[in-house]
């Protein structure tokens, strides 16, 4: 017997899976602008109250099956209701229904590669959030990155003929969400459940303000309310498979998925037609050249380690 047919040790089984859980995630997150474009019969305000109310059925299932039964998830649950930890997770909601509304709005708006952009700047952000709040040691590759980040986000606002503030305010409440959720140390269903259910008041005013203009998009066909109800499990779904994911591959590997979504959302952009002028090309390649930086500094410090 070869040693490629030789069966998995149930430790490679665990990455091996973790590996395909967590490209799920990503692939879903990077094919979620399709998602979108195929409820742009929807305004965008009952498209984010839909997302949100439609993710606590969702998030109570992620909840159970993640947990491995309602016991633990009713202890979970419980935890997470502690005062300081209620706070936490509200702050952290404020953040994510900012994040959830910018980037509905940049879909909807035919602005999808300007939500890649955001996306493509996280994992360079992050380096920075470490540097700035958790005083982490910064390597000179990844300086050389931030630069080039920060030159592409300059010629990227001539391009647009401003700053790209919605890609940046997108990519600020994504990290700062990140952070705070990095703090709050609850399981990710039990988090997106308190978090749902306390924008739930949120999400049913915006159904009412899109209601005040026009029929709910909702209650104009089952297609339609079945396209709509869709956005909970395209929530709670890649969350659950990120979850699973990144408990079983490396730190290394997690962050080089993490390209994935803002690629597939880039391709998206382009596919539907959204202008690509030279001076955008131009701010992409010196993001890409610097995510490249970045991608050989984690490779070359997890061979060192």
């Amino acid at each position: 017997m070869t040693d490629a047919a030789m069966p998995l040790t149930p430790e490679e089984s665990e990455r091996r899976n973790g590996f395909l859980a967590a490209l799920l995630a990503y692939m879903i997150w990077g094919f979620l602008p399709l998602y979108l474009k195929l409820i742009h019969f929807a305004q965008p305000a009952e498209v984010l109250g839909q997302r949100i109310l439609w993710s606590i059925p969702a998030a109570l299932i992620a909840m159970f099956v993640m947990s491995g039964g309602w016991r633990v998830a009713l202890r979970d649950f419980g935890q997470a209701l502690r005062p300081k930890m209620l706070l936490t997770l509200f702050a952290s909601s404020i953040f994510i229904f900012v994040n959830w509304g910018i980037y509905v709005w940049l879909v909807l708006h035919e602005r999808v590669i300007e939500s890649a952009l955001a996306y493509f700047l996280a994992p360079l952000v992050a380096v920075a959030v470490g540097v700035l709040f958790f005083k982490e040691k910064v390597s000179t590759p990844q300086v050389v990155a931030l630069f080039l980040a920060l030159a592409g986000v300059i010629v990227q606002g001539f391009a647009l003929g401003a700053p790209p503030w919605m890609a940046l305010a997108l990519c600020a409440t994504w990290s700062t969400y990140a952070v705070i959720r990095k703090r709050a140390q609850v399981p990710a269903a039990v988090g997106l459940l308190i978090e749902t259910l306390t924008l739930a008041p949120v999400a049913l005013g915006l159904m009412w303000f899109a209601a005040q203009s026009a029929p709910l998009a909702f209650n104009t066909g089952w297609d339609h309310a079945i396209l709509l109800a869709l956005a909970g499990p395209a929530t709670a779904l890649p969350l659950m498979a990120f979850t699973f994911g990144a408990r079983r591959v490396s730190f290394v590997t997690l962050g080089l998925l993490q390209f994935v979504a803002p690629s597939l959302q880039f391709a998206t952009g382009i596919l539907y037609g959204e202008p690509f002028t030279a001076l955008r090309a131009a701010s992409f390649a010196l993001i890409w050249v610097g995510l490249g930086f970045f991608a050989w500094d984690t490779l070359r410090r997890a061979r060192m380690a």
